[in-house]
């Protein structure tokens, strides 16, 4: 039994109804043969890791592999997470951990590295899936019909008040039954810290370069509920925010949003879309 996963938006954003905004066409992206004719779903793909697993750079070489197939159809983000990515003696002092990140591994249960979670849905019977298996479990979601459509304004950073404001529209492409949520993440990219890798000699890499890694959720660990009851299709939820950096940004030019909506009832993201923040 899971804690309260259903917090609602607190000042860091409202819900409204809106009229109808059209659909992006993003059909025939992915490079495989799930093709669509309408919106098509891409895929989040959450890479569960830490600056202490040996084998987790091989892992992040698979998810590079696989964005360089899919392009931005697959988005990518590094849950730093576990005892793994626990600060520690010289030089893994850093800690990339969050708090929501944590909670995922909790809830999750994640036990070993390196594992990901592929838009959190099932793949042969499993939530956790291994970094063997992202490319088949990727390639059996990614543009497929999607049952909504996240889309992201500019996002606009005020260096004076190290803040962002940007808004997130929800648009179901089909009724939405039951409860879904709307979380959103803060990611940072290239940032250089050490990392042990067994394929290296000497095997600790001071100058590492970690990848889409997050940095805070935006709207709490299990985002917030989007209205009561069905979602109509085609009307459009639009939440703004406002929002001041953590410390632990070390570069806001490399930062970016990256916001999904999932079923409360099973966890799987239905929708996620990723934008970088203009300066």
């Amino acid at each position: 039994m899971r804690s309260n996963p259903l917090p609602f938006l607190l000042l860091l954003g409202t819900l409204s109804a809106c009229d109808y905004v059209g659909f992006p066409d993003n059909s025939g992206s992915g490079g495989n043969n799930n093709n669509t004719d309408g919106p098509a779903r891409k895929v989040l793909l959450e890479d569960i890791t830490g600056h202490k697993c040996n084998n987790c750079p091989a892992a992040a070489d698979q998810a590079k592999a696989l964005q360089d197939i899919y392009g931005d159809a697959l988005i990518v983000v590094g849950v730093h997470a576990t005892a793994f990515a626990e600060p520690g003696s010289p030089p893994y002092t850093a800690d990339h951990r969050t708090s929501a990140g944590e909670e995922y591994a909790t809830t999750f249960q994640v036990d070993g590295l390196p594992v990901g979670l592929v838009s959190r849905a099932l793949f042969n019977n499993a939530l956790l899936i291994g970094d063997g298996s992202w490319s088949p479990a990727v390639a059996s979601i990614i543009n497929t019909p999607a049952d909504v459509e996240v889309l992201i304004d500019t996002v606009a950073y005020n260096s004076v008040a190290n803040s962002i404001t940007f808004e997130v529209k929800i648009v179901p492409v089909n009724t939405l039954d039951g409860i879904h949520n709307l979380t959103v993440y803060l990611t940072e990219d290239s940032v250089i810290a050490p990392q042990i890798d067994n394929r290296a000699t000497p095997p600790d890499v001071p100058n590492y370069v970690h990848r889409h890694m997050l940095r805070d959720n935006l709207n709490g660990t299990w985002g917030a509920q989007l209205g009561t009851g069905s979602l109509p299709a085609g009307d459009t939820i639009t939440v703004p925010f406002t929002y001041t950096l953590p410390t632990s940004v070390l570069e806001p030019a490399h930062c970016a949003v990256v916001a999904y909506v999932y079923r409360t009832d099973t966890y799987e993201v239905l929708q996620v879309e990723e934008h970088g923040i203009t300066h």
